[in-house]
């Protein structure tokens, strides 16, 4: 029996947090829920512009992720976990501007989010980490 196994028996959260469902190598994540209209597509107070469809997904409640990576923005995913327990993630879109300075030096200077979506579901940060790479978002886990 193994180790992770001996411990899931003892310990009913762990059992539930160390099962892995497999995902198809096939499959990709290149869309989530937009940030937002929260995946609804309406806005209810914008609802005299447009009749209230989200400009950011279309009305479609989903986004394209490749679209907000850009010269001057990424999407980063930041998945925070404490002793092995899950606590949450944020995919959000960095934007930035570069400014130089009098010694002719280049910075990034960072501006507002373009937009930003907390995640609460495991499974879902799973996918979009899963297939970070392919679409170029950047990882980072907090411990």
């Amino acid at each position: 029996m193994s180790r992770i196994r001996r411990i899931a028996a003892r310990c009913p959260r762990i059992a539930e947090q160390s099962e892995i469902s497999p995902m198809p190598a096939t499959q990709t994540v290149s869309t989530c829920t937009c940030p937002k209209c929260g995946g609804s597509g309406k806005l209810p107070h914008y609802s005299h512009i447009a009749n209230g469809d989200c400009f950011a997904c279309g009305g479609t409640g989903k986004i394209t992720i490749k679209d907000f990576i850009g010269d001057n923005s990424d999407v980063i995913l930041e998945v925070e976990v404490h002793k092995g327990k899950f606590l949450g993630a944020t995919l959000r879109c960095r934007t930035w501007k570069l400014t130089k300075d009098g010694d002719g030096k280049v910075w990034h200077t960072w501006t507002k989010d373009a937009w930003f979506r907390q995640i609460t579901d495991i499974e879902e940060a799973r996918e979009i980490w899963r297939n970070a790479k392919q679409n170029g978002i950047q990882t980072q886990l907090w411990d």
